[in-house]
C-alpha cells in the first residue's frame, strides 16, 4: 500500500507554533484499504484510457515530453507511471506563515484548520439583514471579523465585490485582505496578470520573492473543469506559481448528475482523476511543488436543479477524498466546513454548518474552506461567520480527547469531598473551572436572565459580535511602506484595463 512509504520531506524548517488546532484522527473510515486502492486504479484508469482535456501548449508538449500521449492537439492521456512520479515527488508536508512570516499552519496528517470561503456574489447587510450586491468594504470587513476571531485560521475573500473595476477586482479584495488580516491568505486571481500583480504586492509586504518562497503567507486556489478539462487561463496561473514554488490547491468541483457521475463512486473516481493530473502537470513543472489535494462534489437537486452545498453525498465524497489523501497518497487535502444551502443564518444554517464542521474534523481535512456560505454558495453572512467559529471551537474542544493524569483524575480530592459534600468551592474546581469551554453566540442563562437580557436570539447576538469586532478590532498593520506600494500596483492594474477596454458604442 502507498501509505507503507516513509514520510515526504519538503525540504522546509518551518514549524506550527504550539499545538495544532485539529481533532485527533477519529479512526472512523468510509473507504477500507482496498477500497482505496480501487479507487486510485480507477482514476489511472480514466486517465489512461479517457484522459483529459490540456488547452494550454506549453503544459501539452511538457506532457508529451514526459511520455504522456497527445491526440487531437489537446487529448492527454497519462500512463500510470506518470501519475505515480508525480506522488512521489509531492510533499507531505505543506506550510504556511502569517504575513509577519510567523508559521501559523502546518498541513499534514489530521491537523485541521478553518477559515471563510471566496467570491460571493451577494452578502447579508450587516445593518439591515437585506441581501445586497457584495462590496469592497465586505472583504475588508469580513477579513478583519475572521483575524479576530479564534477559530479562524486562515482568509479567503468572501465577498466578490461589485463597487471596483470587475477586470481588476481580484488585485482590490487581495488588498483588502492582507490589510485587514494577518493570517494565512488563500487567493484567487482571473487571468495570469491578476497572478503577477498580487504575487508583486504579496513579495512587497514579505520582503522579496525569497522570502515568500521560504515563508509564504498565501496559497492559489484554482479549479479544473469537470468533466476532465483543464483551460488554459486556469493553468497559466497555476504555472506562475508553480514556478516561484509557492503552494497551491488544484480541487475541481463538479456537480453529481450534471457534470460527473450520479453514482458516489463515479464521481469520487473522476474527481480524483482530475485533480492527480493537475498533480502531475504541477510535479512536472517543478519537482516538489507544495501541492494540497482536494475535491468537492455534490448532486444536482433534480427537483430544483441546484447545486447541493450540503447533503450527504456532498459530505461523503470530502470524507472520501480525505482519507484517501491521507491513508493512500499522503497528501493535505482541501475541504469544506461552516457552510449552508439556507437563505438566512437560520436554524437551518446552524445545523448545516455543524454537520460540515464535525465531518471535516473527522476526517481529518487540513485547509477547510467556506466558513460563512449560505445560499448554496452565493451569500455572504457575517453572522454565518461568528456562529460558525463558536461551533468549530465547540467541536475541537469534543473531538481533543482526554489528559489523564493523576492531577484530572482528581482521586485525592474525591477521596477528600467522599459521598455528601460538594464540589464548588474545592481547590481543585478551582484549578481548573477555566478549562470548560464557554460560549459566547449559545445561550446557557435561565429564561429569566434571558428574558431580562431581551430575549436574544443566536444571530442577534453573533450580529452584535461581529459589529464590534470589525468596529473595534485592529488588525497588524503593514511593514513600513507596503501601503503605499499595493495602492501603486493596483492604480497601474485599473488604468492597464481601462485602457485595453474596448470603446463603447456611441
Amino acid at each position: 500500500m502507498r501509505a507503507s512509504r516513509e514520510p515526504r520531506s519538503n525540504g522546509s524548517g518551518t514549524q506550527p507554533i504550539g499545538e495544532a488546532p485539529s481533532a485527533r484522527a477519529s479512526g472512523y473510515r468510509l473507504l477500507a484499504d482496498s477500497q482505496l486502492e480501487e479507487m486510485h486504479l480507477a482514476a489511472l484508469e480514466i486517465l489512461r484510457r479517457t484522459g483529459v482535456r490540456v488547452y494550454e501548449p506549453e503544459v501539452v508538449a511538457m506532457l508529451g515530453d514526459a511520455g504522456c500521449s497527445v491526440t487531437d492537439t489537446s487529448l492527454v492521456r497519462f500512463p500510470p507511471a506518470v501519475i505515480e512520479d508525480a506522488l512521489r515527488w509531492a510533499p507531505s508536508r505543506v506550510p504556511l506563515c502569517d504575513r509577519t512570516g510567523q508559521a501559523r499552519v502546518l498541513l499534514e496528517a489530521h491537523r485541521t484548520y478553518f477559515g471563510t470561503g471566496s467570491d460571493l456574489p451577494n452578502t447579508r447587510d450587516l445593518e439591515t439583514g437585506e441581501r445586497r450586491l457584495s462590496r469592497l468594504s465586505d472583504v475588508r470587513d469580513t477579513a478583519r471579523l475572521a483575524d479576530a476571531l479564534p477559530n479562524l485560521d486562515f482568509i479567503m475573500s468572501m465577498a466578490l465585490p461589485s463597487d471596483v473595476p470587475s477586470t481588476t477586482s481580484d488585485r482590490h479584495a487581495f488588498r483588502a485582505m492582507i490589510e485587514n488580516t494577518a493570517k494565512p491568505v488563500v487567493f484567487t486571481a482571473w487571468d495570469e496578470s491578476g497572478i503577477d500583480d498580487i504575487l508583486a504586492m504579496a513579495e512587497c509586504v514579505a520582503g522579496g520573492r525569497d522570502e515568500l518562497r521560504m515563508k509564504p503567507f498565501l496559497l492559489g486556489y484554482f479549479e479544473p473543469t469537470s468533466p476532465l478539462q483543464h483551460f488554459d487561463v486556469v493553468l497559466r496561473k497555476l504555472l506562475r506559481m508553480v514556478d516561484r514554488g509557492l503552494p497551491v490547491v488544484y480541487a475541481p468541483g463538479a456537480v453529481d448528475g450534471a457534470s460527473a457521475p450520479v453514482t458516489g463512486a463515479g464521481s469520487l473516481a473522476l474527481g480524483t482523476a482530475e485533480v492527480l493530473s493537475g498533480l502531475a502537470i504541477a510535479q512536472l513543472r517543478r519537482r516538489g511543488t507544495p501541492f494540497v489535494l482536494g475535491s468537492g462534489s455534490g448532486p444536482l437537486d433534480m427537483r430544483t436543479l441546484v447545486a447541493t452545498y450540503v447533503s450527504p453525498e456532498f459530505m461523503r465524497h470530502t470524507m472520501a477524498i480525505a482519507e484517501l489523501a491521507h491513508h493512500y497518497y499522503r497528501l493535505p487535502v482541501w475541504g469544506f466546513g461552516g457552510c449552508s444551502d439556507s437563505k438566512l443564518p437560520d436554524m437551518q444554517a446552524g445545523i448545516d454548518s455543524t454537520l460540515w464542521t464535525l465531518c471535516a474534523a473527522l476526517s481529518g481535512a487540513n485547509l477547510v474552506h467556506d466558513v460563512g456560505y449560505i445560499e448554496s454558495g452565493l451569500t455572504c453572512s457575517y453572522e454565518m461567520i461568528v456562529v460558525s467559529d463558536e461551533i468549530i471551537g465547540f467541536v475541537r474542544r469534543l473531538l481533543a480527547g482526554f489528559r489523564i493524569d493523576a492531577e484530572t483524575l482528581a482521586l485525592d480530592t474525591i477521596h477528600e469531598i467522599g459521598p455528601k459534600a460538594d464540589y464548588v468551592t474545592a481547590k481543585h474546581t478551582t484549578r481548573h473551572y477555566r478549562e470548560v469551554w464557554y460560549p459566547r453566540v449559545l445561550d446557557r442563562r435561565g429564561h429569566g436572565a434571558w428574558v431580562s437580557a431581551g430575549r436574544p436570539t443566536a444571530v442577534e447576538t453573533a450580529r452584535a459580535i461581529a459589529r464590534e469586532t470589525i468596529a473595534n478590532h485592529v488588525p497588524a498593520p503593514l511593514p513600513n511602506g507596503a501601503g503605499e506600494t499595493l495602492a501603486a500596483i493596483i492604480a497601474e492594474a485599473d488604468a492597464r484595463a481601462a485602457a485595453e477596454a474596448p470603446a463603447s458604442g456611441g
